[in-house]
């Protein structure tokens, strides 16, 4: 596949901004970016368009989105009593289909909106063992590429937390080569969920395995007070004595980690998935990523299951950024596609083969058409941040083949799947 770009934004070590060129693909690897535009009839013409790599989601809930215009009567004023009178009891009433079809769903609103990778975690008690086989199935029906994982909880019972560990191994071990672009990875709910010995338990298996754990960190003030009461200190002081960090971490939301634990992070590689949008619905407040910068922690950026629209999710880090700062000039609104795109590809430990746009990497890309307005080389990273949304995507490109076209759809879903996943919600609404 060769594919012609009016401007492409390659998010390479340069940030480098380059125009009228062409991008070779062979066997689904880039081999050639070039000066000039090419001719023939493989060539996939964004002449007129802003290429970026494929958008990389580093932490999403695929399973919220039957939740979408729920009927729900709970009212919660905290992000705790969310959980309890929301997120719990929808994760138990969870099925089979409902973790398949949940991740079809998902994953074709994901390449439509120029996704072509995610990290998802997944909760349905009641499905294991083999809920992330249905998981896995929703996602391959699709050409994009996942890393997904059962969310490992406690709340109930210490069984149920073996359960969780033992599901996210059995998929690694007996599933995974099943699948061509699934990955499985592990995942602690949080800490105030997960007693020390399934701490400890879960990095002993994530090593062995050689696999990252994903766990929510400091989302709420619940987890900082639970751990104060448990340990005698806070979360990531308490992780640290766990030996937690002797695994790759990556660490979700972070919203009230401190400056010194913020230093201990850092010290530990720990990288974090940043979720703006969520963190303002839920109320939580606002991470420091100012200081995470500072201290060269690798941040990437996820919608946590809320969001379709990754550039919603961008601009959305844009102005809380801004405004936590009061300044306009407060936050670099290119910084934002760096999280979505090459950040968050390191985040997820996949920044050697996706999220930018250079030789030796694979042929994931977004076409865009940002209207009339002329695209200038030093300005075109902030015009897509600041003026982008899905609608504006053209084509969503994984492995050098257009898996997504405007007008005609994800390539491999039908209106029949997609009425089975509104199906599937309704059933969902009447169970909860």
């Amino acid at each position: 596949m060769i594919l012609n770009a009016g401007t492409l934004v390659t998010m390479n070590d340069e940030r480098e901004v380059r125009e009228e060129v062409h991008v070779v693909v062979e066997d689904g690897e880039i081999v050639d970016v070039a000066d000039g535009f090419a001719s023939g009839e493989d060539v996939v013409d964004a002449r007129s368009e802003v290429v970026i790599p494929g958008l990389v989601n580093c932490h999403t809930h695929m399973y919220a989105l039957p939740i979408r215009g729920a009927p729900l009567e709970a009212s919660p004023r905290s992000f705790y009593e969310a959980l309890v009178d929301i997120w719990w009891e929808v994760d138990e009433a969870f099925t089979m289909a409902d973790a398949r079809l949940s991740a079809l769903g998902s994953c074709k609103e994901m390449l439509e909106g120029g996704v072509t990778a995610f990290c998802d975690n997944y909760s349905g008690p009641n499905t294991l063992p083999g809920g992330l086989d249905a998981v896995a199935d929703g996602v391959a029906q699709t050409p994009i590429r996942g890393l997904i994982a059962f969310e490992t909880t406690a709340r109930n019972s210490r069984d149920e937390a073996m359960a969780g560990l033992d599901e996210n191994r059995r998929f690694i071990d007996e599933e995974e080569g099943e699948y061509d672009r699934v990955t499985g990875h592990y995942c602690l709910h949080t800490l105030f969920t997960n007693p020390e010995e399934v701490v400890r338990e879960c990095v002993d298996r994530a090593t062995a395995d050689d696999r990252p754990i994903q766990l929510h960190l400091e989302e709420g003030l619940v987890d900082v007070h639970r751990s104060i009461e448990e340990y005698g200190e806070r979360p990531v002081h308490a992780l640290e004595s766990m030996g937690f960090f002797d695994a790759d971490v990556i660490a979700a939301h972070c919203v009230h980690a401190t400056d010194e634990e913020i230093e201990i992070l850092a010290e530990n590689d720990v990288a974090v998935a940043h979720n703006p949008y969520s963190n303002t619905n839920n109320a939580v407040g606002i991470a420091n990523v100012e200081k995470m910068q500072d201290e060269d922690v690798t941040i990437g950026i996820g919608d946590d299951g809320w969001d379709p629209d990754m550039f919603e999710t961008m601009r959305t880090a844009v102005g809380i950024h801004k405004l936590k700062q009061n300044d306009p000039s407060g936050f670099d609104m290119a910084t934002a596609l760096e999280w979505a795109t090459i950040g968050s590809a390191a985040v997820m430990g996949m920044d050697d083969r996706i999220g930018s746009i250079e030789t030796g990497k694979r042929g994931d890309f977004v076409t865009l058409d940002l209207g009339p307005n002329p695209v200038l080389r030093e300005s075109a990273p902030y015009y897509v941040v600041s003026a982008a949304s899905r609608a504006d995507v053209t084509r969503t490109i994984v492995d050098g083949d257009v898996v997504y076209e405007r007008g005609e759809g994800v390539h491999a879903v039908d209106g029949e799947d997609m009425a089975a996943v509104g199906a599937a919600s309704a059933d969902l609404w009447d169970r909860i």
